[in-house]
């Protein structure tokens, strides 16, 4: 990632906004951690909390990037932001992890209607998802995922493959598993529609400015 100087735009995404938040630069290090300032009504951005797992943009020499990360921190208007450089001792997945800040569901397999915990999605690929949630789950059980997509909803099944925590709550490293074959293409055209959505957002934000 490249240096930002002070005042720099840079636009935050988070699962519990339609739109990215405008905020700007104000000291750090990109590829570490790094603060940033929120611009506009804070009262619009009370759910904002430590260990949501975001989304931000940046531009660079014209170019717009989008990384995942966490937020380490919030003071007031300041947001304290610990990009996601997570890397696994064995890597699982064979395609690109696309990080996003999507706000979903959890439960298992067995679970009767309802029981359903929150989960926020950190990132997705075509295998798997890595999501954070309050549920407590172990390695091997069998998950039902719903993600939460403005007026839609995409339902996803897998099983457990990782855990660990952050900030009190648990993370898990999700499998995919498909009952038909057919329903794999189906999935990842989700997938493409989702990560592609996430993207546009944060650079039509930045193209206003």
């Amino acid at each position: 990632m490249s240096h930002q100087d002070t005042g720099a735009v840079i636009a935050l995404r988070h699962y519990s906004h339609s739109k990215p938040i405008t905020c700007t630069f104000v000291s750090g290090d990109l590829e570490n951690f790094f603060t940033v300032r929120i611009k506009g009504p804070l009262g619009t951005y009370i759910n904002i909390v430590k260990g949501d797992p975001i989304t931000f943009g940046i531009i660079d020499n014209d170019n717009t990037n989008v990384y995942g990360g966490f937020i380490l921190s919030r003071n007031e208007r300041d947001i304290t932001i610990s990009p996601d450089m997570t890397s696994f001792p064995v890597e699982r997945r064979k395609n690109v992890r696309h990080p996003v800040s999507l706000l979903g569901s959890i439960k298992r397999s067995s679970d009767r209607v309802g029981g359903a915990s929150p989960a926020w999605i950190k990132d997705i690929s075509y295998e798997g998802i890595r999501i954070c949630t309050e549920c407590d789950l172990e390695v091997d059980d069998e998950i039902v995922i719903n993600i939460f997509d403005q007026n839609r909803v995409f339902n996803l099944e897998g099983s457990v493959i990782r855990r660990s925590t952050l900030f009190g709550r648990n993370e898990y490293g999700i499998l995919m598993t498909f009952k038909y074959k057919s329903s794999i293409f189906s999935v990842r055209d989700t997938i493409d529609s989702l990560v592609l959505q996430e993207k546009r957002l944060i650079i039509s934000h930045l193209s206003s400015f």
